[in-house]
């Protein structure tokens, strides 16, 4: 078989396996050992498929993964990751280069963080609190989670709200309001998070976000544009 339909054998069969991941972080909040395994144990492969040399190539890849489930074990510690998302995210890290897996990261960033605010709104929705405003509070929290959404379709290079040409030509022209104009979505990023913490921690809800959907959501973006634009493998070996 050619290297190179090889190679996209097998980033479909990494799509197929991050399907199931999603799937059963999804429902049962797991994700199994041998997944993980049968994921990391395809990145040699792949490296061989795409022709990656073993110095510097794979040395990289290594130092990737390792560097990964490194930080991965400090949010482990802290209670922030479970252990399938830990191995999930260093077993991709074997598969994808510094550019690539940073993209993965970016991508799985922004998810979480939209996935955390619907879990949140469900769970404000259904709060039982005395003295506390659900419907309130809930399309607060609505509010905020579209404007995340909108934020994090910015980044990702997605559909996004329209901003009035004049309006951005009337503060960038003025030399004063540049940095106005440049440090405003970062503002308002920031109080949109602070206003959704301080929600959600007043009805005592703390969402348990399934961060390996996020996790297989981040690559199958990252597969899948490989894939569609047919372009070189994605090590680029």
């Amino acid at each position: 078989m050619d290297h190179q339909i090889f190679t996209y054998v097998l980033l479909g069969a990494l799509a197929m396996a991050l399907l199931v991941a999603a799937f059963t972080d999804l429902k049962s909040r797991t994700i199994g050992n041998k997944l993980n395994l049968v994921i990391a144990a395809g990145a040699p492969l792949f490296w061989w498929a795409s022709g990656l040399d073993l110095w510097p190539g794979v040395a990289i890849q290594l130092g990737i993964a390792g560097a990964t489930f490194a930080v991965c074990c400090l949010f482990f510690a802290i209670r922030q990751m479970g252990g399938g998302d830990v191995k999930l995210l260093t077993a991709l890290a074997l598969w994808f280069p510094p550019t690539n897996f940073l993209g993965l990261v970016l991508i799985m960033a922004m998810l979480g963080w939209v996935l955390t605010l619907v879990m949140g709104i469900w769970g404000v929705a259904h709060s039982k609190i005395v003295g506390a405003k659900p419907v309130r509070d809930t399309a607060l929290l609505v509010a905020c989670t579209l404007i995340a959404a909108n934020f994090a379709s910015a980044v990702l290079g997605g559909p996004k709200l329209a901003i009035p040409p004049g309006l951005i030509d009337a503060f960038g022209s003025n030399p004063d309001t540049a940095i106005f104009v440049a440090m405003l979505p970062i503002a308002v990023l920031a109080i949109v998070t602070i206003a959704s913490i301080r929600i959600i921690r007043r009805h005592e809800h703390q969402p348990r976000v399934p961060y390996g959907l996020a996790i297989s959501m981040a690559g199958l973006w990252i597969v899948g544009g490989g894939l569609i634009s047919g372009m070189a493998p994605v090590t680029g070996g």
